[in-house]
């Protein structure tokens, strides 16, 4: 990031985003459970730590896979095209490229909501005072959920699958849609315990 290359991208940095969220409620799930002498809030924050943690790595594996996903659309603009073959089999592979650099940060969005769900739960359960750091990993990951639609709507303008992209477009709406709620949910549950 930061040099004259564009990749790694946004699409990169929100599977870091959304990994960072996940793991700031792994962390606050684990400084808190089995601390607390309830056996079935124990079973929660352990059960959330787990899972927060499966996320943080899967998103973590999106930052490569989405520079690579990138790379392979960018291969296939590179192809000849010359003879009408040429420019079919060049614009197949361009369509699959865009395709694939659609599902890499559509998966992003995806964990990442899975993350602010994670922090619904650990934000009710968790020590008090690591309240905050919940808050602030909902917030990153619903950066991860932002940015990985952003690089679903900005791959699918050159699309030409309409029913593709229609899909496409209102699962990004509903993601955003159920983000908004979630993330807001964690932080009025914050901003109680510290206002």
């Amino acid at each position: 990031v930061s040099r004259e290359s564009a990749a790694p991208g946004g699409g990169s940095i929100a599977a870091l985003a959304g990994s960072l969220g996940a793991a700031l409620s792994s962390m606050v799930a684990n400084l808190t459970a089995n601390r607390r002498g309830s056996e079935a809030v124990d079973a929660v924050l352990n059960q959330a730590a787990e899972k927060a943690q499966e996320l943080k790595f899967q998103l973590a594996n999106g930052v490569d896979a989405d520079t690579n996903a990138f790379n392979v659309y960018m291969e296939a603009r590179r192809l000849p095209k010359a003879t009408e073959e040429q420019k079919k089999r060049r614009l197949k592979a361009e369509q699959d490229g865009l395709k694939r650099a659609v599902q890499i940060p559509l998966q992003t969005a995806e964990a990442s909501l899975k993350a602010i769900e994670i922090a619904q739960t650990v934000v009710q359960y968790g020590n008090p005072n690591s309240i905050t750091d919940v808050g602030v990993g909902a917030q990153m990951a619903y950066a991860g959920v932002k940015g990985g639609v952003y690089n679903v709507l900005i791959n699918l303008k050159d699309i030409t699958d309409d029913a593709f992209v229609k899909r496409m477009k209102q699962t990004c709406a509903l993601l955003e849609e159920k983000a908004a709620a979630k993330l807001n949910t964690v932080l009025q549950r914050v901003e109680a315990k510290i206002l």
